[in-house]
C-alpha cells in the first residue's frame, strides 16, 4: 500500500521517489514477463501447459513471445535513462567523493542493463522496495521486509563473491604467466616511497632500542661486569703482571674490574642513548642500506614475493567463498 502522506516529509526528494515507484512497477512487470516466458518456452511446465491449455500457449507464442526482446529493450532503455538521470543528480548533489563513483557503487544497476543479466534487476527491485518502505511510502508487514532483506543480502553476497573470486583468479593467472610482479612492486611502489619507509624504519629501530634498553638495563650492566671480569681474569699479559705482584695483584685486579666495567658500561649506555634519539643519522643510514638491500633485484626473492602474493590471494579467495548468510542462518537456528 502506498502512503501518499509520507511524500510531505520528503518534499525535496519527491521527484526521485515518484521515479522509484515507476521503476518498481516497470521492473516488476519486466521480470514477471521474463519469468513467464522462461516457464512457457523453456521448462517442462510449459510443455504440460501446451497439452492442457493449447489455446493459451499458442496465443502467447503468437502474440507475446515475438515481442519480448523489443519490449525488454524498451525496459532497458528506460532503466538506462533513469540510471543516467540519477548519476547526474548524484553529481549535482555531490553524493559521492568523485563523480565517477556512482556506477561502481550501483554496479548491479549497470550490469542489469546488459543482455542475459536481467536477473540482477531483482536486486534493484528489492533495494527500491526496501528504501520506499524505510521512508514510510510503502506500508507492508515487518516479516515480509525481513524476508526481502534476507534474500536480497543472499543474492548480493553470492553475486559479489563470484565477481571478486573471478577477479582474483585473473590476478593469479597473470602471476602464473611470469609477469614481473615483484619488479613492478619494487620499482613503482617501494622505491618511490623510499624516503618515507627509511625514515619510518629508522624511527622504529630507535624506539626499539629505547624500549629494550629501559627493559634490560640491569641485565646489560650485569652482563658487562661479568664479561669484563672474565676478559681481565683470562688476559695472559695481566696474569704475567699479577704474578710479579703477589700481594697487591688481586686488589689491583678487583679495582681494574670495577673501573673497566664501569667505563665500558658508560660507553655502551651512551651509545644506546644516542641511537635512541629521534632522526639519528646513523640509524637513517642503516635503514637506508637495509632498504637498498631489500629492493636489490634478486631472482629468488622475486619468486618468493610472487609466491607470497599467490598464497595471500588463495587465503582471500577462501574467505570470500565462505557463505556468510549460511553462517548467520545457523546462528539464528541455534
Amino acid at each position: 500500500m502506498i502512503n501518499w502522506q509520507a511524500f510531505k516529509k520528503h518534499k525535496t526528494e519527491t521527484p526521485l521517489l515518484l521515479v522509484d515507484l515507476v521503476v518498481l512497477f516497470l521492473i516488476s512487470l519486466n521480470l514477471l514477463w521474463l519469468l513467464t516466458d522462461a516457464i512457457v518456452m523453456q521448462t517442462g511446465f510449459g510443455i504440460l501447459l501446451a497439452n492442457y491449455s493449447p489455446t493459451f500457449t499458442n496465443a502467447y507464442k503468437a502474440d507475446w513471445h515475438p515481442h519480448l526482446r523489443l519490449y525488454d529493450a524498451l525496459f532497458t532503455l528506460v532503466l538506462l535513462t533513469e540510471l543516467g538521470l540519477r548519476w547526474l543528480w548524484a553529481i549535482h548533489k555531490k553524493t559521492y567523493h568523485r563523480w565517477f563513483f556512482y556506477p561502481f557503487i550501483h554496479w548491479y544497476d549497470v550490469l542489469a542493463c546488459l543482455p542475459n543479466l536481467q536477473f540482477l534487476r531483482l536486486l534493484r527491485l528489492v533495494s527500491v522496495f526496501y528504501r520506499l518502505h524505510k521512508l514510510g511510502i510503502l506500508v507492508i508487514g515487518t516479516r515480509l521486509v525481513k524476508i526481502a532483506q534476507k534474500y536480497y543480502a543472499v543474492v548480493l553476497e553470492e553475486v559479489s563473491d563470484r565477481i571478486v573470486i573471478n577477479v582474483l583468479d585473473g590476478v593469479q593467472k597473470e602471476l602464473a604467466n611470469n609477469n614481473p610482479v615483484a619488479t613492478e612492486l619494487r620499482e613503482t611502489v617501494l622505491i618511490p616511497q623510499k624516503e618515507i619507509i627509511t625514515q619510518w624504519l629508522s624511527n622504529r629501530i630507535s624506539h626499539l632500542v629505547t624500549v629494550s634498553h629501559q627493559k634490560h638495563e640491569y641485565e646489560l650492566t650485569h652482563y658487562i661486569q661479568n664479561l669484563t671480569h672474565k676478559s681481565i681474569h683470562h688476559n695472559q699479559e695481566w696474569n704475567n703482571i699479577k704474578k710479579r705482584l703477589p700481594v697487591v695483584g688481586s686488589l689491583i685486579e678487583s679495582e681494574l674490574n670495577s673501573i673497566v666495567s664501569s667505563l665500558v658500561n658508560d660507553i655502551v649506555q651512551n651509545i644506546l642513548k644516542d641511537l635512541s634519539q629521534a632522526d639519528n643519522a646513523a640509524l637513517h643510514d642503516i635503514a637506508n642500506a637495509a632498504f637498498d638491500t631489500f629492493t636489490t633485484p634478486d631472482a629468488q626473492l622475486n619468486v618468493a614475493i610472487e609466491k607470497i602474493v599467490v598464497d595471500a590471494i588463495d587465503i582471500i579467495k577462501q574467505q570470500v567463498a565462505v557463505q556468510q548468510w549460511k553462517l548467520d542462518e545457523l546462528k539464528e537456528n541455534e
